[in-house]
């Protein structure tokens, strides 16, 4: 029966690590290298070789055990496994926390955070930020927007301009539209941002327009900007890009509460 568990556990353990090679490598087929992919992939293929090879690497760590330095640094990387996998369940806890957080009246305002702009048209994840805006500016009438995002090196307009186009196109009235065109990170698309919106006398009681992964470092960071009562309007996330950037957020968030950035 022992023997049989153990079979089990093994096929187990490696198709978990098929399914994260093969998530982490997808994105990279259209043009998505990062972090997230980087680390996934590591981690995937570290637990492949390691549980094919897991007899002569049990040999192995008992030959190390023996020793006091061995067991020394034994413990100490197998704590810090066990603390880096705990920090990635408590931050994705957060992330699924942050991403349904609703408001409990209309808000006055929402925050479309920007991303990347394919020519004059919005990329496949800034589509699904603005499809998300769309739903809530039909449900909140009365809302104002700001579209936030400047332009990178390799944009031919800024974010914030695409963004206002598509919104336009699709029937909302463009007194509803402000335009933040200058920011260049999350950091700066809410300072800018909250500028802004202090012309319109709106300083809390905003929607924050982003992937649902993204919401918790959105939000985390508009509280440091000074907008304390923020809000999840999430927008879908692909499927095939969810894991890399799950993964790619966990990095990210460290830096936001070290570095507040």
């Amino acid at each position: 029966m022992r023997k049989i568990i153990g079979i089990l556990l093994c096929i187990l353990l490696i198709g978990i690590s098929l399914a994260g090679v093969f998530f982490f490598v997808l994105p990279t087929f259209v043009g998505i290298y990062n972090i997230g992919n980087l680390a996934g992939l590591f981690a995937s293929v570290v637990l492949l070789f390691g549980t094919v090879l897991h007899r002569p690497l049990f040999r192995l760590l008992k030959y190390f055990w023996k020793y006091k330095a061995g067991k020394i640094s034994l413990s100490v990387f197998g704590g810090l496994i066990s603390l880096g996998i705990l920090l990635c369940l408590v931050l994705s806890c957060m992330m699924l926390g942050a991403m349904h957080k609703k408001p409990q009246t209309a808000p006055d305002a929402m925050i479309v955070l920007g991303c990347k702009v394919r020519g004059n048209v919005p990329s496949l994840m800034l589509a699904h930020r603005l499809q998300a805006a769309e739903r809530m500016l039909t449900e909140y009438p009365d809302m104002i927007c700001v579209v936030s995002g400047g332009q990178g090196a390799d944009e031919q307009m800024t974010e914030a301009k695409c963004m206002y186009e598509w919104l336009i196109a699709k029937g909302v009235d463009s007194d509803r539209i402000l335009m933040e065109d200058k920011s260049a990170s999350t950091s700066e698309n809410l300072r800018f941002s909250k500028g802004i919106l202090n012309t319109q006398n709106i300083t809390d009681n905003i929607m924050l327009v982003t992937d649902g992964f993204h919401q918790l470092r959105a939000q985390y960071l508009a509280k440091k900007e000074g907008l304390d009562e923020c809000y999840a309007a999430s927008a879908r996330t692909s499927w095939y890009l969810l894991p890399t950037y799950w993964v790619r957020e966990w990095f990210g968030l460290v830096h936001a509460f070290v570095f507040g950035r």
